[in-house]
């Protein structure tokens, strides 16, 4: 049992962008030869690991070519596995991935709060084989696309206008719902708008 546990990990670290260890001790997310590459800050890191040792972020090249035209067309700095901006409004810039470990898939949260950083789960689920889900192609959806059909990105529209001074947590669907999470008191919690 253990050695199909192992198989099971390796092959999902084996789709997944490699988290580093920041060389200037600050977060980035950025496309590298068509990959995500995450570097995180040392403590960020080990707090993620704390947090949930088997996560691992998910592969730019698990999305379909729509979902990655989808965020072209937002910014094209854009990745959808995550992004970096100040959640809860104290001047530090934050960390949002999108990953999964052997069971479930996350929107996780690291938190930057006087030089510490904590992890906080935003939202999870459980799609079998996340990797292989049909999509239709945005250019023709006669057409079938396969990848991974969730990303994140920051607020978007009336939901980043009312969340005013801080950034929400938009986790979306490709052609589906949007739910937008904000950071209070240190948990994430559904905003709604009113």
């Amino acid at each position: 049992m253990k050695s199909v546990l192992a198989l099971l990990l390796l092959t999902s670290v084996c789709k997944a962008a490699p988290i580093s260890i920041s060389a200037n001790g600050s977060a980035e997310i950025k496309i590298s030869n068509g990959e995500a590459e995450v570097s995180l800050p040392a403590e960020a890191k080990a707090a993620l690991k704390t947090w949930n040792p088997e996560f691992v972020v998910f592969n730019v090249k698990d999305y379909s070519k729509s979902v990655l035209d989808l965020f072209k067309d937002i910014d094209p700095k854009a990745v959808p596995v995550g992004f970096i901006a100040d959640l809860d409004a104290n001047g530090e810039k934050d960390v949002v991935l999108l990953g999964a470990d052997l069971r479930h898939q996350y929107a996780v949260a690291l938190l930057k709060k006087n030089k510490q950083w904590t992890p906080v789960k935003v939202y999870s689920w459980t799609l079998t084989d996340i990797r292989s889900t049909s999509l239709p192609s945005a250019s023709d959806p006669k057409q079938k696309e396969i990848g991974i059909p969730i990303y994140v990105l920051p607020a978007q529209g009336e939901h980043a206008k009312k969340l005013a001074n801080k950034t929400g947590i938009q986790v979306e669907t490709y052609l589906g719902a949007a739910e937008v999470f904000e950071i209070k008191d240190g948990k994430a919690v559904k905003f709604v708008v009113k």
